[in-house]
């Protein structure tokens, strides 16, 4: 049995009277007012440095001990003994801030490539289905483009594939996201009638790169991994905030997953390129529509956050991108 000068408090006074504390097998004992406690009814509090450790009870009432002692039970002895050491307090806090950084990153990356390939398509199909009834609700109408143009570019797009993919192609119409394609995770594709009118070609060749480009996402499941990793992100985020829904958990989520959708757009454009190459079609078409886009918003005083030019990698960068391929394929337009 071990035993501790403490102050003990009763939780409706200020004032402390001195007691001892006895520490036995399975319960402590407050002696000089002889009550008992069990082992599961007291919070036994951290000693940080020199300062008191507070043993709490149950009924409200609480013991500090002098300064120089340490009170622990022996299952709780060696946490307690790490969280009295600064030392060990700032290694505990820098392996906690490598695991979050790590599940943030490459954690969040191998878990979104193992688990993405595992969600049953019923789940991916109902996820994209509401994906797009949300945006047709808030965001987008239906295109005011001709028939004749929309069977064209549909017609272009099916020859394009060659029937090596499932992918449906809808036309809309959005002020919000402007000049703009996207791709759902169960291979629909959204083609806005902005994009459309900046092509030039009446092939619709940067069309057709644009349309392989989201293409790639959906062949490389981005969208369902960008889904993983955001629940991560925002699980953990949430987690260590308290805030699960606020602007903290949002905006920290989106500035991790920002490197994400950078690395995804170039795997996309690479896939865009090779299936530009298999066609016979010049990457030079969709350099220049990618030009038209970039003139287009260079006129504007502001960009919008949802047009093509901000989630994506610098446009000046890819234009560059695909006229060098058009060259190395020695590609004569």
């Amino acid at each position: 049995m071990q035993s501790f000068n403490a102050h003990y408090f009763d939780g409706k006074k200020s004032i402390p009277k001195s007691v001892t504390l006895e520490l036995h097998d399975n319960f402590v004992r407050v002696l000089e007012l002889d009550i008992s406690y069990g082992f599961k009814d007291i919070e036994i509090r951290a000693k940080l440095k020199n300062t008191p450790q507070t043993v709490s009870f149950p009924d409200g009432s609480y013991c500090e001990l002098d300064a120089a002692d340490f009170f622990c039970l022996k299952n709780d002895k060696f946490i307690l003994k790490i969280e009295s050491k600064i030392r060990y307090a700032l290694i505990s806090f820098a392996v906690l801030a490598l695991f979050v950084a790590f599940s943030l990153t490459y954690g969040a990356e191998m878990l979104a490539n193992a688990l993405s390939p595992q969600i049953p398509q019923s789940a991916v199909e109902k996820i994209s289905a509401q994906t797009l009834e949300f945006l047709d609700k808030n965001y987008m109408s239906q295109s005011k483009l001709d028939n004749k143009t929309q069977d064209f570019i549909k017609r272009r797009f099916d020859k394009f594939l060659n029937k090596n993919a499932d992918f449906t192609l809808h036309f809309r119409e959005s002020e919000l996201f402007g000049a703009n394609a996207f791709a759902l995770p169960n291979g629909d594709i959204i083609l806005l009638d902005d994009l459309v009118k900046l092509e030039e070609n009446r092939e619709f060749n940067g069309i057709m790169g644009v349309l392989a480009h989201e293409s790639g996402h959906i062949v490389h499941m981005h969208g369902l991994k960008s889904l993983v990793k955001t629940s991560i992100s925002s699980a953990i985020i949430g987690y260590l905030s308290g805030d699960f829904s606020g602007f903290t958990t949002a905006l920290a989520t989106t500035a991790v997953d920002a490197k994400y959708s950078r690395d995804y757009e170039n795997e996309a454009d690479l896939y865009a390129m090779e299936m530009m190459k298999n066609s016979n079609i010049p990457t030079k078409y969709m350099a220049d529509l990618f030009d038209a886009i970039v003139k287009k918003y260079e006129e504007k005083t502001k960009i919008s956050e949802y047009s093509i030019l901000s989630s994506h990698p610098a446009m000046k960068e890819r234009i560059k991108k695909f006229r060098e391929d058009e060259n190395s394929q020695g590609i004569n337009p």
